[in-house]
């Protein structure tokens, strides 16, 4: 980390202090930004930074390190956490905008807590964040409620689909995107299994296909005939994925 920071002072100012006035010399918006990037990646490190020094520990607080923050390793639900501490930090995430603080929350308010008006709300920002789950679930939703949502859902997913540059590739994007959406899932007591859903009428739909498990999809994945046929297979799949 030091050599990081280091990185960034002229030769000559090294050389007339140690660490800790390297440390105040930096511009404060450079150490946030590095601070931003360690948090990323890791929290751990992150609260390792926070134990160098007061510059440190004050740059690590700041909204836009938050925002960044990595929740690897953090509970989906930390309302059951015994940890007021970690509770409060997590919670502090979601209030700034934390892009996957916002979409496991959403997840649990839409599709455990019955709070659905509130999960959809936050899977719409971490969605405008540029989170690809909370993008793909919202999508999804969107297209279950039918009419004009449906008509959004669809440019949301199309969307999706039409951001990477090959049928390869985007079979690979859609597939990792649904492994990591059922390991949310799979934390989550569901009660809310989207069964009212609206269905879009094709002549091409094959139903059969839904039997399919998620992961022997991968045959089909491009086989529909229509767009139409190919989303409501999809909106099927991630019903299944929530019984």
């Amino acid at each position: 980390m030091i050599m990081i920071l280091a990185s960034n002072i002229p030769a000559g100012e090294l050389e007339q202090g140690n660490n800790f006035a390297m440390i105040n010399s930096l511009p404060s918006d450079l150490l946030v930004d590095v601070l931003a990037r360690v948090a990323s990646s890791s929290f751990t490190d992150l609260f390792n930074s926070k134990l160098c020094c007061r510059d440190f520990r004050g740059a690590a607080e700041e909204e836009c390190v938050l925002e960044q923050v990595s929740m690897v390793g953090f509970p989906v639900i930390h309302q059951w956490l015994k940890s007021e501490k970690v509770s409060w930090f997590l919670k502090r995430c979601v209030e700034i905008g934390n892009p996957e603080a916002l979409y496991r929350q959403g997840m649990v308010e839409y599709f455990s807590s019955l709070r659905m008006e509130s999960g959809l709300e936050k899977l719409r920002i971490a969605t405008e964040k540029g989170h690809v789950e909370a993008s793909y679930v919202y999508g999804i939703i969107l297209v279950c409620m039918g009419g004009q949502s449906s008509v959004e859902g669809l440019k949301l997913l199309n969307a999706m689909k039409g951001s990477t540059t090959s049928q390869s590739t985007r079979f690979a994007t859609f597939q990792d995107c649904r492994k990591r959406i059922e390991a949310v899932i799979r934390t989550m007591w569901i009660n809310n299994h989207l069964a009212g859903r609206q269905r879009r009428s094709c002549c091409h739909e094959n139903t059969s296909r839904l039997k399919q498990t998620w992961e022997g999809r991968s045959q089909v994945e491009d086989d529909a005939s229509c767009e139409a046929c190919k989303w409501d297979r999809e909106v099927g799949l991630f019903c299944d994925m929530l019984r």
